[in-house]
């Protein structure tokens, strides 16, 4: 398995640090070696959504093979998508029927034009989040307790570094934190949206799966990709995110994760 690991060194209001380090070109170049390809983001941040929707932009145009997987979507609301896609129905009836904005409630113009260039271009939009009534289940009886079409027969647990990262986000916003039940919950969304683009992979064999999701999702390669590298070890997939304070590395690097 490899993974290429971007961590860029991002400061708000100003251009990525990355790209004067490594030309946008030479980004997409490398990019294009990869199956899966994991753009993550600060949910409420318009610079990291335009960033999303250059790179697909510019994927798109070096190969059509293309599929967007968005965190935004619950799973259970596929079809509005694939019907948006095929132009059965408006934005505005995809994002009722979707319930996007009870569901999700980010600003729609942060995504739309990611949406409305896959639909413009007949692109693939897969839903990858999981209904609140899984969540709450995995919260109730534990994610070892629960049977679920959106979970892989076997769960992959985090390890004890991702874990800590976990922990200490959650007590970034509260003092009084249900540890277990936040790594479970945590758990089950990685969990979920990694079998979700397993399956993505073997429905569109020839294509390159883009995954926008928020960057915790895919901290130093773990979340998301960690889970998928387990359930299938040869799929080659590349994570960007936007560092802050991350002091693990400053710009693009190779690593065997």
């Amino acid at each position: 398995m490899k993974i290429l690991l971007f961590l860029l060194a991002f400061a708000f209001g100003s251009e990525w640090l990355f790209f004067r380090q490594v030309s946008f070109p030479a980004l997409v170049d490398e990019l294009l070696h990869y199956r899966v390809v994991y753009i993550g983001e600060v949910h409420d941040n318009e610079e990291i959504h335009e960033i999303q929707l250059k790179v697909i932009k510019a994927l798109y145009e070096r190969d059509k093979r293309l599929v967007i997987a968005m965190e935004m979507f619950q799973q259970p609301f596929q079809e509005f998508l694939d019907l948006y896609v095929e132009g059965e129905i408006s934005e505005e009836e995809m994002l009722r029927k979707t319930e996007y904005r009870k569901r999700w409630g980010m600003r729609e113009e942060l995504y739309r034009d990611i949406w409305r260039f896959a639909s413009r271009h007949g692109i693939p939009l897969v839903a990858l989040n999981v209904p609140p009534e899984l969540i709450q289940e995995v919260r109730k009886k534990g994610i070892r307790n629960v049977r679920s079409v959106y979970l892989p027969p076997r769960i992959v647990f985090p390890p004890p570094e991702y874990r800590e990262f976990l922990l200490k986000q959650a007590r970034k916003h509260s003092h009084k934190v249900d540890e277990k039940r936040f790594i479970e919950v945590q758990t089950l969304w990685d969990n979920a949206m990694a079998y979700k683009i397993l399956k993505l992979l073997f429905l569109y064999p020839e294509h390159r799966i883009v995954v926008i999701v928020g960057k915790g999702h895919v901290w130093r390669g773990y979340g998301i990709p960690y889970v998928l590298s387990k359930l299938m070890p040869s799929v080659k997939q590349a994570i960007l995110y936007p560092v802050e304070e991350e002091k693990f590395f400053n710009k693009f690097t190779l690593s065997p994760k």
